[in-house]
């Protein structure tokens, strides 16, 4: 049974207000704010006046990145962009950049994810997915209601592989919070499934980030590896995204097809036979067709063992009779043949 990838994400609004606590974060390995300390036993408030006790600070673990090394899920990016990582068993959002070919982590930033630990399978299970997702827009706060605060960047969830395991669910951001709270807060020990971060952080994030197609990376814990092997991986995927472009230019649907698994769904939910049929048909009409594949960024599924990549690239056609630039991803599956695409979507 085959299913249909949809278009798009709804604007359905996640709802972040949990009253259920979690154990306090690992604090040794990244200095944080420091808790007030509580008045002494002889010291008494003035009459009328309410102690209140301070809301315990959740301050994300630290990460220690070898020279040689680089974080596992990411393989390569433009030159100066900015990735995110999210651990959700640190309690940590991660900001890299791609400088000099190496992604270099600039911060962390304490964050709360959903309340149920586990990978995200059905809608109200109050779980974030793990996985490997992209912005598709920013929602200024003004427009959301106050719990969001700052803003909230909307994640492309459920994206081709959530749909592929027959997971569900919609309404997956990046967002802040209520302005007269904070993270820790009896209120604020976790989410429905999204991520929240400060405000403050929000509109750090907000300055630097686009708002569409930045890659985010959610995984209960980061792995890393070598650096040889990253760019072994990023001059091997890359090669396969060039001769997939020489193979569609040739106008030989046979050798152009060779490059999708024979499982391969689109984004109009076509399956491999469909696909070929429409690009034999699409393919007589032409006299020449050039490919551009620009604004590259690849990342691997960590939790496929490295099997699964996902391609962000925008694609610029030009034929001897239409032109069209439209931004996609690919999901590529490595098998005993090499790489093959498994999915395509719009992004």
């Amino acid at each position: 049974m085959t299913f249909t990838p949809r278009h798009g994400e709804p604007l359905a609004k996640p709802d972040i207000a949990l009253k259920q606590r979690t154990a306090p974060p690992p604090t040794a390995a990244v200095p944080g704010p420091k808790t007030p300390a509580a008045l002494p036993a002889t010291v008494r408030p003035p009459p009328g006046t309410t102690t209140v006790k301070p809301s315990p600070a959740i301050i994300p673990a630290g990460l220690t990145i070898a020279a040689d090394e680089g974080p596992h899920p990411f393989i390569l990016a433009e030159a100066g962009e900015y990735l995110l990582i999210c651990e959700k068993d640190q309690k940590a959002l991660r900001l890299f950049r791609n400088i000099d070919n190496r992604f270099a982590l600039l911060k962390s930033y304490p964050c709360i994810v959903g309340a149920n630990g586990l990978d995200k399978k059905r809608e109200g299970d109050l779980a974030t997915p793990v996985g490997n997702y992209f912005f598709l827009r920013y929602i200024p706060g003004k427009k959301l209601p106050e719990k969001y605060g700052q803003g909230a960047f909307v994640l492309n969830y459920p994206n081709f592989m959530d749909r592929k395991a027959r997971k569900d669910g919609t309404g997956i951001w990046l967002h802040g919070h209520t302005p007269t709270k904070s993270l820790g807060e009896q209120e604020l020990q976790n989410t429905s499934g999204c991520i929240a971060v400060g405000n403050d952080v929000l509109r750090e994030l907000s300055e630097l980030l686009k708002a569409s197609g930045t890659p985010i990376v959610i995984v209960n814990r980061l792995e890393l590896t070598k650096l040889t092997r990253q760019r072994q991986l990023a001059e091997e995927l890359g090669t396969f995204m060039k001769s997939w472009g020489k193979a569609w230019e040739s106008g030989n649907t046979n050798k152009f097809m060779k490059y999708y698994a024979s499982d391969f769904i689109n984004s109009d939910g076509m399956n491999y036979q469909s696909f070929k049929r429409q690009k034999e048909k699409v393919n007589r009409g032409k006299k020449f067709i050039r490919i551009a594949v620009e604004n590259q960024a690849i990342l691997l599924l960590q939790e496929k063992s490295g099997q699964i990549a996902v391609v962000r690239f925008t694609q610029r056609y030009r034929s001897s009779n239409f032109t069209s630039d439209s931004r996609k991803l690919f999901y590529l599956k490595k098998g005993e043949a090499g790489w093959r695409i498994i999915g395509e979507t719009r992004l």
